[in-house]
C-alpha cells in the first residue's frame, strides 16, 4: 500500500512521455509551418519571376520608342486561385510607365550584379509579393534599362502552404495520438517484472528469507534487488542469531533457575538452623552463577549487535586497557593486575568499536583471574610487533591450556579442561571481536608457567597520540 508522500513511477513516466510527445509535436509543427511557408514562397516566386521575365522578353523598340506586347501566358501561369489579383508595371530608367499600373511604384533595389529581386509590399490595400526583373536594351544607339515589376496577392501562396501543412501535420498528429495511447500500455509492459517481483515478495511465507532470483530481474532494478538480497541476508543472520540466543538462554538459564527453585523449596521446609544456613549459602552460590551466566549471554548478544552495526571510532588502546582494569578491580578480588605499556606503544589509536574491544579485554582478564592463582598476578601489556602492529597481551600464572584445546576453546560454550564456573562464552566473544577488527587471537604458553592470550591487530594504528 502506498504511503503518504510516495509517488508512482508509471504516472511519472506517463506524464514525461506525454510531455515529450507534446514537445516533439510542437517542434515539428514549428518546423512544418516554417517549411510550408518557405516551400510555398519558393514555388510561387519562381512562377512570379517567370512571368516578369516573360514580360521583359516581350520588350521591343518600335520607331525609336520602347513598347511591349504583353504575352497572355505571363498572366495565365499566375491565375491559380480565382481570388488572386495580378498587378504589374513596365517602366524605363526614367521611371516612365510603358504599360501597366502607373501608380504601382514600390521601392525596389537590385543586389549588385543581379537583374532580379523580390520584395513584400502592399498595393491598393492588398498585401502582395513582388518580383522585379530589369533588362538592358539599346534605343537609338544608347543603352537603356527597362524594369518589369510583377506582383500578386497572397491567396494562392497561403492556400498552398495550408495544403502542405495539412499533408504533413495530419500524419504527425495521428502518430502523436498513437504514441500517447501507447505510452500507458508500454509502461505497464515495461513494469511487469516489477509487478512480478512485488507478487513474489508478497506471496512469500513469513519465514522465507531466501534471496530474490536475479535471472528474472531487469538490469535497471538489479542493483536495488542486490541491495535487498544483502539486507534480507543480514536480517536472516540477525534473526538466526536471535533465535540461537533465545534457545541458548532458555537452555542455559532453565537448569539453574530450576535448581534455585528446588533449593528454595527445601530451605522453606528446613527446621535445622545449621542445615538452613548451608542451604542459603548454596542458593547464594547458584544465584551468583546464574547471574554470571545471564550476564555472559547478554554481553554476547550485545557485542554481536554492536559489531553488526559496524560503527567505529578512534580508540586509544592504553586508555582502554587502564579503564578495563579499573572495571575488573571493582568486582574481582585478585590482589594484583599489572599494566605495562611498551616503549613506542604509548598513545596507540585504532579504528574500532570501543565497547566491544573493552568487553574482549575484560573477558581475557576474567579468564586470567579465574584460572590463575588467587594472589595473581595478572599482567596486561600493550606493545607493537615486528611489523609495527598493536598487540594486547593478558598473561597469568595458571596451569595453562593444552595445545590440543587451544583452538577448540574459542567455540561457543566450550570450556577448558579444568572446568570452572563460566559458561564458555568469554573466549568466543574475544574471537568474534578480534575478527570484526581484522585482528586474531593467539594463545601461547608462558615462560615459567601460565598462559599468554594476545590480540594481534591486522593493521598498523591509525595514529599514535602522545
Amino acid at each position: 500500500m502506498a504511503e503518504a508522500g510516495s509517488y508512482s513511477i508509471a504516472r511519472r513516466l506517463a506524464v514525461w512521455g506525454g510531455l515529450s510527445v507534446a514537445v516533439f509535436l510542437g517542434v515539428m509543427a514549428t518546423i512544418i509551418f516554417a517549411f510550408s511557408e518557405r516551400a510555398s514562397d519558393e514555388a510561387y516566386d519562381r512562377l512570379l519571376l517567370a512571368a516578369a521575365l516573360s514580360v521583359a522578353d516581350a520588350v521591343q523598340i518600335v520607331d525609336g520608342e520602347i513598347s511591349a506586347d504583353i504575352p497572355l501566358a505571363a498572366f495565365s501561369m499566375l491565375a491559380i486561385e480565382k481570388q488572386d489579383r495580378i498587378f504589374y508595371r513596365l517602366h524605363d530608367d526614367r521611371d516612365r510607365t510603358i504599360t501597366g499600373y502607373p501608380d504601382f511604384t514600390p521601392a525596389l533595389s537590385f543586389p549588385r550584379g543581379r537583374d532580379v529581386t523580390f520584395a513584400n509590399d502592399a498595393f491598393r490595400s492588398f498585401p502582395v509579393r513582388i518580383a522585379a526583373a530589369r533588362r538592358l536594351i539599346t534605343v537609338a544607339g544608347a543603352p537603356r534599362w527597362v524594369t518589369v515589376v510583377m506582383a500578386e496577392t497572397l491567396d494562392s501562396r497561403r492556400a498552398l502552404a495550408a495544403e502542405i501543412r495539412a499533408y504533413a501535420m495530419v500524419p504527425l498528429v495521428l502518430v502523436a495520438v498513437a504514441a500517447v495511447v501507447m505510452i500507458p500500455f508500454s509502461i505497464r509492459q515495461a513494469l511487469k517484472p516489477v509487478a512480478a517481483l512485488d507478487r513474489d515478495l508478497t506471496l512469500r511465507e513469513p519465514a522465507d528469507l531466501g534471496p530474490v532470483r536475479m535471472a528474472s530481474v531487469p538490469v535497471e532494478i538489479a542493483p536495488l534487488v542486490v541491495t535487498l538480497n544483502h539486507f534480507v541476508e543480514r536480517l536472516a543472520t540477525t534473526l538466526g542469531r536471535n533465535r540461537a540466543f533465545l534457545a541458548e538462554a532458555a537452555h542455559q538459564i532453565r537448569t539453574p533457575l530450576a535448581s534455585l527453585r528446588s533449593m528454595a523449596e527445601i530451605a522453606a521446609t528446613e527446621t535445622d538452623p545449621a542445615a538452613l544456613a548451608d542451604q542459603v549459602r548454596r542458593i547464594h552460590r547458584n544465584a551468583v552463577a546464574t547471574a554470571r551466566i545471564t550476564n555472559q549471554l547478554l554481553a554476547d548478544a550485545s557485542i554481536a549487535n554492536r559489531l553488526q552495526l559496524g560503527r567505529t571510532e578512534p580508540v586509544r588502546l592504553d586508555q582502554l586497557l587502564a579503564g578495563t582494569i579499573n572495571d575488573v578491580l571493582a568486582y574481582q578480588t585478585v590482589t594484583s593486575i599489572r599494566l605495562e605499556i611498551a616503549e613506542g606503544a604509548e598513545g596507540l589509536v585504532v579504528d574500532g568499536e570501543p565497547v566491544a574491544l573493552r568487553e574482549a579485554v575484560r573477558n581475557l582478564i576474567d579468564n586470567a583471574v579465574a584460572y590463575g592463582p588467587a594472589d595473581g598476578p595478572v599482567d596486561v601489556a600493550l606493545a607493537r610487533d615486528d611489523a609495527g602492529r598493536p598487540v594486547i597481551e593478558v598473561a597469568d600464572r595458571g596451569p595453562g591450556v593444552p595445545d590440543a584445546d587451544k583452538a577448540r576453546i574459542f567455540g561457543r560454550f566450550e570450556r577448558g579442561g579444568l572446568g570452572g564456573s563460566g559458561l564458555g562464552l568469554g573466549l568466543a566473544i574475544v574471537a568474534r571481536v578480534a575478527e570484526a577488527h581484522g585482528a586474531r587471537v593467539v594463545l601461547a604458553d608462558r615462560a615459567g608457567g601460565g598462559l599468554a592470550a594476545r590480540i594481534v591487530f591486522g593493521a598498523e594504528p591509525i595514529e599514535a597520540t602522545a
